[in-house]
């Protein structure tokens, strides 16, 4: 029986698997589930692309199925936490995962946990569902690692290392000597050195043996060949002028890595040196049966780069080329993906499209206030974020077709995405307050520091160094209160006004931005980057929508030991940044995320079909935490207590 689960945004369901059987007609008999989560996807432009004609295949599953009006995540709506909720069914105050960078109080006080590698403090359902004698298989979903390994899938591809960032070198070619089995030339063979600097193994030379293969009396070197040790064979990465070739590694300890290259100079007979991009060397983390990442890499390649930011901004690379490398990943994870539901069949399948997140964070270009913003630059950049809605509705497409009657298939998202114009520094508003301490170089120094803030987009969690919850502490006992409230009152009171905007004129960018910051920004025109704080903005503005306490955090599904002493939430079109020196500056990014998605453009999505559900139907409000009990209930096993989602009866026929 083939066997299928997607997760991705919310939909609900009793937690006894029976109760709700008479009520709404459901089959008892167990059904497959597959669950695609693609990040960042908004409701509100889903459905303007839907009512385009610009999503078929999306059209498609809800005119089969259920979409929803009013989908809702968790706060704060940040990747990390926000599947922590989609795969548990449960809240920040249950899973730990509070934001996608916090501290943990069991640590220094300077510690910054990254919660994509932190195992969640209740069980996900691919694992939970293993243990109840289901199949289950996830493919990078964010959650489920296979280094958490009492909470990994029966099935796992995950993200793994990154062995060598990519690279635009010029080659030198000269006559080649030493090849073997190497295919007919009608000009000399030549060949190039291609040294390989990498992270975490051996450093390698590779090499490049280039082929004339047109038999046109002149000398022209179309074809190019990488091997590692100069003799010729199918495993070779090969490709002609202008087109992609991948190259396979296998690292010092068996990981099987790679990379993808194109020549990308126009020099017929080589005798200039000739450009040779290379994207990142990457490699994946598999769990499964002896030989399941044999099977995979034997069948679909090495576990390739994400996207390639850096070579499209040096220029490295063309826009076409960009996406084209961005596409191969999400082709290789839904291939993946769909080859491990025929040939393994688990029960539960989930699996992951970061692109749209990756291209609304870069491109979401909507507001007057952003830096740069031109109708016209506003208008190309909505070409990319359409791009990026195109390829998951393709993946959509791709897995519809390989859906049978006992299949169930969740298209889900995390959160939605706002428009970002201003960088706040919670720190250096702690800094002015006299909570927190730095270096001369601007740096925190935690040792004087009461409290600092670490930022996630439009969240940030704010910690006391209190002696009764850290190791060296300096905040008494007697003086938590204080503080906490000193702080509290600081970011009430900070405000964005005419006189802030017009110090930053005055003083310049110099000492607003990082030399990072800079060098991200050196794009730009100056005053381009001055105009968010010309363009609107007229009266005085409160950035700091939601302050909470820690007391008030604990009455709402946020208290835990990972959360802050205080919560942060920026109102809309403000994002949280690191840095201690103003307490706002134009935004380096262009989109947001992780206030209240209730608010239009946070909305997530949330749309099913299958069997057991309603076709053409239109429900209400879901949340991503009503997503795990519907597929505890499809595939006929308990929930766990520490559900907290509810059942969406209209879902069901």
């Amino acid at each position: 029986m083939k066997k299928l689960l997607l997760l991705a945004a919310g939909l609900s369901i009793c937690l006894n698997p029976f109760s709700a059987e008479a009520e709404t007609g459901i089959h008892s008999k167990d059904q497959d589930v597959i669950v695609i989560s693609f990040d960042g996807m908004r409701q509100d432009l889903t459905e303007q692309y839907i009512q385009a004609g610009d999503m078929p295949h999306v059209k498609a599953l809800i005119d089969k199925g259920v979409w929803a009006k009013e989908p809702e995540t968790i706060v704060p709506s940040l990747t990390a936490p926000s599947h922590a909720a989609l795969s548990t069914g449960a809240t920040p105050k249950k899973t730990g995962i509070v934001s996608n960078q916090f501290h943990d109080p069991e640590k220094k006080f300077n510690n910054k946990d990254d919660a994509f590698h932190t195992k969640i403090n209740v069980s996900p359902i691919w694992s939970e569902a293993s243990r109840q004698g289901k199949t289950t298989a996830t493919i990078v979903f964010p959650g489920a690692n296979p280094k958490t390994k009492n909470q990994t899938a029966d099935y796992s591809v995950f993200y793994g290392d990154t062995w060598a960032k990519s690279s635009l070198d010029k080659l030198s070619f000269q006559e080649a000597s030493g090849w073997k089995n190497t295919p007919k030339s009608f000009s000399a063979l030549k060949e190039a050195d291609l040294p390989l600097k990498l992270k975490g193994a051996k450093n390698r030379t590779l090499f490049v043996l280039a082929v004339d293969t047109t038999n046109d009396q002149q000398v022209n070197y179309d074809q190019f060949i990488v091997s590692q040790n100069k003799q010729v064979n199918q495993e070779d990465g090969r490709a002609r002028r202008d087109e992609w070739g991948t190259v396979p590694l296998t690292m010092d300890k068996g990981e099987h890595a790679g990379f993808t290259f194109k020549v990308k100079g126009t020099e017929a007979d080589l005798q200039q040196p000739l450009p040779f991009f290379k994207t990142a060397v990457t490699s994946g983390l598999f769990h499964g049966p002896a030989g399941f990442e044999e099977t995979i890499t034997e069948q679909f390649g090495f576990f390739p780069v994400e996207s390639e930011d850096d070579a499209l901004e040096k220029k490295w690379i063309t826009r076409k080329e960009y996406e084209e490398i961005s596409s191969r990943f999400v082709n290789w994870v839904t291939d993946v993906s769909l080859h491990i539901k025929k040939t393994y069949q688990p029960d539960a399948l989930f699996f992951y499209g970061p692109q749209i997140d990756h291209e609304e964070h870069k491109y979401t270009l909507t507001d007057p206030r952003q830096p740069g913003y031109t109708e016209a630059k506003a208008a190309r950049y909505k070409t990319y974020i359409d791009w990026a809605y195109k390829l998951a509705d393709d993946t959509v497409g791709k897995t519809m077709n390989t859906l049978d009657e006992n299949d169930h298939l969740f298209v889900v998202s995390d959160h939605g995405m706002e428009a970002a114009h201003t960088m706040l520094e919670p720190n250096a508003v702690l800094h002015k307050a006299g909570l927190l301490e730095t270096h001369r170089d601007g740096t925190i120094d935690y040792s004087k520091t009461k409290a600092y803030a670490v930022p996630s987009g439009s969240a940030a969690h704010v910690y006391i160094n209190a002696s009764a919850t850290q190791k060296n502490g300096i905040v008494e006992k007697d003086e938590f209160n204080d503080v906490q409230q000193k702080a509290i009152e600081a970011f009430q009171r900070a405000e964005i006004n005419q006189k802030n905007r017009n110090d930053l004129l005055e003083i310049g960018l110099e000492a607003v931005f990082s030399s990072k910051e800079k060098e991200e920004l050196s794009k730009l025109p100056e005053a381009d980057i001055k105009s968010v704080w010309q363009a609107g903005l007229k009266e005085t503005i409160h950035p700091y929508e939601t302050v909470l306490s820690s007391a008030e955090m604990e009455k709402k599904p946020l208290g835990h030991a990972h959360a802050g002493d205080i919560l942060l939430i920026g109102a809309p079109g403000y994002m949280m940044a690191n840095g201690t020196s103003r307490p706002s500056k134009p935004s380096l990014e262009l989109g947001t995320h992780g206030g209240d998605s209730t608010k239009q453009d946070l909305r997530p999505v949330f749309m099913a079909t299958g069997s057991s559900f309603k076709e053409e139907s239109t429900v209400g409000k879901v949340s991503t935490l009503d997503l795990a009990p519907t597929v505890y209930k499809l595939l006929g096993i308990d929930a766990p207590a520490f559900v907290e989602g509810e059942t969406q009866t209209t879902l069901w026929k």
